[in-house]
């Protein structure tokens, strides 16, 4: 069975689909939770002119909810699947260009903890948006048995669940290098 043959399947692309809504309902929750915080952090990265801050602030969180629903629709999964890609790229460009610039100590914007920028979390957006893209399209059509109901449901807690633990571990190992941790020597990632 091929690579296309089992981004295809529909169990495939659901436990990608439903981990992908949780990951973007989780980032609009935080956003809509603490938006001080989140138009702070927007703040931070100095890519947009003041008066566009609190329009963003508030749109990118609507946008993350409307993607997330967007997902779980059949009729809209296709275009959501591609906006959330969008999404990924357009927050992996606007990382990138701010470690660019040598501001890696901005806080990311993107969960309830502080999480400095790192070259790692461009990764995993890009990760995120090529998965995104790689269930866009087609999908077979077979009939789905409880055994896939089971493998539907544990994949899309996997997947979330590693995408948790990578995530706390890139924020511990770039926070660890930054205070001069037990490890403190560069990174690929940092």
């Amino acid at each position: 069975m091929g690579l296309l043959a089992i981004l295809a399947d529909p169990v495939t692309r659901g436990i990608v689909v439903g981990a992908l809504a949780l990951i973007l309902f989780g980032a609009a929750w935080h956003k809509w939770s603490d938006g001080n915080a989140f138009l702070s952090a927007l703040a931070a990265y100095r890519l947009l002119p003041e008066p566009l801050l609190g329009p963003a602030a508030r749109l990118i969180p609507a946008l993350e909810t409307a993607l997330g629903i967007g997902l779980l629709v059949p009729a809209t999964r296709d275009a959501a699947l591609v906006g959330a890609s969008s999404l990924m790229g357009l927050y992996g460009g606007a990382i990138g260009i701010n470690l660019v610039r040598g501001r890696s100590y901005i806080d990311c914007g993107c969960g309830d903890r502080a999480h400095p920028l790192s070259w790692a979390l461009v990764f995993r957006n890009g990760v995120i948006g090529v998965a995104a893209l790689g269930v866009a399209g087609a999908s077979v059509d077979r009939p789905l048995g409880w055994l896939d109901g089971i493998t539907l449901t544990c994949g899309v807690l996997g997947l979330l669940a590693a995408y948790l633990a990578a995530d706390e571990v890139l924020r511990q190992a770039t926070r660890m290098r930054r205070s001069g941790g037990p490890d403190t020597e560069a990174s690929p990632f940092s």
